[in-house]
């Protein structure tokens, strides 16, 4: 059963910013019909590496993106159950997540509300991709602050240079 993804304030909040698709897409590489799904609400989930992206051209902090687009996201639940540790050789995402204090994926998914089974495959392979959504819940779910993870993450994305060839 797949877990429906959170309403976001993408559009609201790009609009306010003065951000139009054309540009987002020419900074970010993003397709312009992906970018006016996600601003339109048709498209819910949006993946963590494009809100990172979009952060960059606001020139707001992941942080306070975060906050803007899910103002009313919550943990499921927030005490801690301790069960046993799932050892792995893992993506990247894996890697951060394991380092995170009390690091447990049943933890995380009884206090994020995202599949265990879910967390498995974004700490195993890399083609998986995690939602802003999720890393945003796993964020709060392991006391970080809002963005660290995504700029632990995605620290070497860079934007476009107008004028560079893409």
């Amino acid at each position: 059963m797949k877990v429906e993804a959170p309403d976001n304030l993408l559009g609201p909040y790009l609009t306010n910013k003065g951000k139009d698709s054309v540009d987002i897409h020419g900074k970010t590489g993003i397709p312009i019909g992906s970018i006016r799904k996600m601003r339109s609400g048709e498209t819910k989930a949006i993946p963590a590496i494009e809100l990172y992206k979009i952060s960059l051209v606001t020139k707001d902090a992941i942080g306070v993106v975060l906050k803007e687009i899910y103002p009313s996201l919550k943990l499921v639940q927030t005490d801690k159950v301790i069960l046993t540790n799932i050892k792995s050789d893992t993506t990247d995402l894996g890697k951060v997540i394991m380092h995170l204090e009390d690091y447990n994926l049943d933890n995380l998914a009884y206090r994020t509300g995202i599949k265990r089974g879910r967390l498995q495959r974004l700490t195993k392979l890399d083609s998986t991709k995690i939602l802003s959504h999720e890393l945003y819940l796993i964020e709060m779910a392991s006391n970080k602050e809002p963005g660290e993870l995504f700029i632990s993450l995605f620290a070497d994305i860079k934007l476009h240079i107008q004028g560079e060839e893409k």
